[in-house]
């Protein structure tokens, strides 16, 4: 038979004759080849397999999404890190709306007080401050839209958020009851007068940045009559009394569980404990968990994957002030303290002068 070119023709045969042997060496086989010659092809492919297995076991199973929750990855931000967490998905989890708040107070270690939580494997912390409770807008998406802002958590996980401007909001406490009027609230306080010099220096350092002009401490919480300045909101923050009186009226004192934020500092332990027994959570958390870090003069945080101290933003140190001017600071805040005290049942001794 031809195609039009008589150089080239195709001729049938019924005995095209032996096939050809390519040899392994050119991607074929050897006549009567052994089973370890096969072995050797499908190898890859079992190895490849069985690394997919393993990877999708690890990522669905409890035990890998244990090891997940407790791993923290060095280099990431805290942002950065928990838009992960919170995206990350294993199974058996699902987003649930919070069964504790932080609710305040700024300024008072709202940051510390969770990270140190968050050592718990029964807590399951939503970084980002979400001011759900007190902002109109993000409140009118609704409670779903708020739900789904939460991290995947087990059915044995507490999930808490933190948004320390919900204890000033005059609408905060009676959205969050109407949410769950059985939820837990943390409160961390620090001695007032301490509370306001920390809020200025971060304000101060803000504005620094920003090439902005900052007044003196003295001027912010005086006035030119030398009257305390009132109308300063961090002395307003300070204010517990006022405050907290809007947090009983909607929940019961049992429910609140209120954490000391300058002991916070020097005994993490003994506060943490509090908190995790107020959560009516298994005690993991042991004393051995924080250790004092030299270097930055505070205490960090350790478990049995990783270990983390808060950023150098936390624990800045604070502008001299005229001891006069906190001196009549911690005047003004006695009467405030005392009206705290009696509300919440426990005297925290703060300085009156």
């Amino acid at each position: 038979m031809s195609f039009g070119n008589e150089d080239y023709h195709l001729i049938w045969s019924e005995n095209p004759g032996p096939k050809p042997s390519w040899g392994p060496l050119m991607g074929g086989r050897c006549e009567g080849s052994s089973p370890l010659g096969t072995l050797r092809r499908v190898a890859p492919i079992i190895i490849l397999a069985s690394m997919v297995i393993c990877l999708v076991l690890y990522y669905t199973s409890p035990m890998g999404a244990a090891a997940v929750y407790a791993s923290e990855t060095p280099g990431l931000d805290s942002i950065t890190t928990e838009a992960y967490r919170k995206r990350l998905r294993i199974r058996g989890t699902q987003r649930r709306l919070p069964q504790a708040l932080i609710i305040g107070v700024r300024k008072c270690g709202t940051r510390a007080l969770i990270e140190m939580l968050n050592l718990h494997p029964h807590i399951q912390k939503n970084g980002v401050e979400m001011h759900f409770f007190d902002d109109d807008e993000r409140y009118a998406n609704g409670l779903e839209w708020y739900r789904k802002k939460m991290p995947y958590s087990f059915d044995n996980q507490v999930t808490v958020e933190k948004t320390p401007s919900y204890f000033i909001s005059r609408e905060a406490p009676a959205r969050i009851r109407a949410m769950n009027e059985t939820i837990k609230l943390l409160l961390i306080v620090r001695e007032p007068a301490t509370r306001v010099l920390s809020d200025y220096t971060q304000i101060m350092e803000t504005k620094m940045r920003k090439g902005r002009q900052v007044a003196p401490f003295h001027k912010r919480v005086l006035t030119p009559d030398g009257e305390i300045n009132d109308g300063f909101k961090a002395i307003q923050i300070s204010q517990y009394a006022v405050h907290v009186l809007r947090w009983l009226r909607e929940f019961p004192r049992e429910q609140i569980h209120i954490i000391d934020g300058d002991n916070l500092i020097v005994d993490p332990f003994t506060e943490i404990d509090k908190v995790q027994r107020f959560l009516r959570l298994p005690l993991h958390i042991k004393p051995d968990n924080f250790y004092f870090n030299e270097t930055k003069g505070f205490y960090c945080m350790r478990n049995e994957t990783f270990q983390k101290c808060l950023a150098d933003a936390k624990g800045r140190p604070h502008p001299y002030v005229d001891p006069v001017v906190m001196s009549r600071l911690r005047k003004f805040f006695a009467p405030f303290n005392e009206q705290f005290y009696e509300m919440v049942g426990h005297n925290f001794g703060w300085p009156t002068s």
